[in-house]
This record gives C-alpha cells, structure tokens and sequence, in this order.
C-alpha cells in the first residue's frame, strides 16, 4: 500500500484519534487520504502485517497505539504479533508511535518531538532509521542506538529526548530508566516492571496503571494515577493536582499532592517509611515527610 501525504495527521492511527470519544466528529476512519485508500485501510493492512509507504510529510500521532488490539474496538488490549510496518519518505511530525507497542516505523526525514513509545534501533533499510516499541525492547531486547543502552535490568534512555506514554501496557518484570523528563501518560497502563523517571514527568503519569512500579525523581503534572488500578507511584516532588482521580487500587507516595475525593492523604505506617527510604533513596526523617495516597 502506497499513501501520497500532504502533512495529514493520525495516518495509521489504531485508535482513529479515539473514535470512541469523538464518534467521527473529529475524523472519519473512511475518508480517503489518497487514491482509494482509508485511513482504515491503512490500519486493516498493518493488522494483516502488511508494509504501508508514505511519500511525503506527515503530521502528529503517525502509528498511534500500532500493534494494540484495543478492547475500544472489541479486542483483547494485547499485541497484534503480526503486526506490519510503516515506511515515511519524509519528515514525521509530533507523537510518532504514542501508545505502539508492535509493528515498527522507518523514516527517512525527521522525526519531531515529543516522540511516543518508540526508541531508535539499528535500521535494516538502508536511507531509513528505524523505530520500534519500547515496551517491544523491554519484552524482547533489540540493538537500541547509542547513547541509549541495555543494562542487567532492563534499558536505559540518555539520548536526551522527550517522549510520551513512555512503557504503555508493559508487561515485561524488567526496568526502564529514563535520564531526563518525560511527557504526558508514561507508564500509562502497564502492568509490570520498573519505570524510573530521573528528571520530571508530564501529566497523567501512570494513568490507568494496573501494576508495577514508577519512581520520579522530580515533579509530576497534574491527573498522576487516574484511574489506577494497581501498582506503585514513587515522587520525590510534588505529585501535582487532581491526582488519584477514579482511582480503584494501588499508591502513591509523595510529599505533596491534591488528592480528588474519595482518595485522600494518609500517614505513611509500619514497613512503609523504609519501602519510601528504599525506593526513593531518601533517609528516614526525610521519608516521614511523605504520605500515602490512596482510596
């Protein structure tokens, strides 16, 4: 499948910028982008595990949640295993690959920040780079690009650049360690495993998290934890406004924080003040300034 693009956003988008939001009145999946071709063509052949070219620019959210059977649409929530690949001869715009979990992008221009979840790896196209899932790196390893790295424990972002929905539905018990910020949504649904955020983490931070653990180092924005279903949140900063909203499991500990009802601050208790000491890094007078919040 060949696409000619004029800089169209959300091309080879899975959620069809949330369609079940929006019911079509920001996009319309059967519009035709070129020649015959729907944006749901697009998404159907990548499902099958076919290659989609794209000649020219394209705008934000290229591969939007690409490999995700989303259970908006009746799926599972899991990978598509077989899931294919998009080539752009062009420049790519904003949130490439937000939420992506399988499939990979090859792109011969630049690629705009912030990025999604995705990390460059050694490319096997020559005049392309290429990028794939992180949480794909995490359950399965890759030859990620220096100054990015895999250690013991997992992998370890230093390349300096922002990104989104950092481990979206990570299942993998490994960690990730981000040295720098993050965007919006990181941890966003995942399950397992370790993120650690060594500078500030946007908005939404471990939005509809079921399990694992996240640690930042800084602040958060605003929303950490809603709708939380499980896990751990760790802030060494402000864990910002509205936090905890919808929340139905799992923590947050932080010095500081506005809980939305019915969440609500807690002393920490027992074991707790060295679980914060430990993870945070923080001795234990320090760790009797932080609270609990939870439902």
């Amino acid at each position: 499948m060949v696409i000619n693009a004029e800089g169209e956003s959300c091309l080879c988008d899975f959620t069809f910028d949330f369609y079940w939001q929006h019911q079509g009145s920001r996009l319309d999946p059967d519009t035709v982008i070129t020649g015959s071709f729907t944006r749901r063509d697009m998404v159907e052949a990548l499902r099958r595990g076919d290659a989609v070219t794209i000649r020219g620019d394209v705008g934000g959210r290229l591969g939007s949640s690409l490999g995700v059977d989303l259970a908006s649409f009746g799926g599972t929530g899991g990978p598509i295993e077989s899931t294919g690949s998009i080539a752009v001869d062009g420049d790519v715009g904003p949130r490439m690959g937000i939420s992506m979990i399988r499939g990979s992008i090859y792109v011969s221009g630049k690629v705009a920040e912030p990025l999604g979840n995705v990390v460059e790896v050694e490319s096997d196209r020559t005049g392309y780079r290429k990028y794939v899932s992180i949480t794909e790196v995490l359950e399965r390893s890759g030859q990620v690009i220096s100054p990015n790295r895999h250690v013991e424990r997992g992998l370890v972002l230093n390349d300096g650049l922002l990104r989104e929905t950092l481990a979206a539905r990570n299942r993998s018990k490994r960690a990730l360690r981000v040295e720098g910020d993050t965007g919006m949504s990181a941890g966003i649904l995942m399950s397992a495993g370790l993120l650690e955020i060594r500078g500030d983490a946007s908005r939404n931070a471990g939005v509809l998290m079921r399990g694992g653990r996240l640690v930042v180092s800084g602040d958060c924005g605003d929303f950490t934890a809603a709708e939380m279903r499980g896990g751990e949140i760790f802030v060494a900063g402000h864990a910002g406004g509205y936090i905890c909203a919808k929340m139905t499991g799992g923590a947050v500990y932080a010095p500081k924080g506005k809980p939305i009802s019915p969440a609500k601050a807690q002393p920490l208790k027992g074991d707790e003040f060295a679980l914060v000491s430990k993870v945070v890094g923080v001795n234990s007078f320090q760790a009797m300034m932080y609270k609990k919040f939870c439902p």
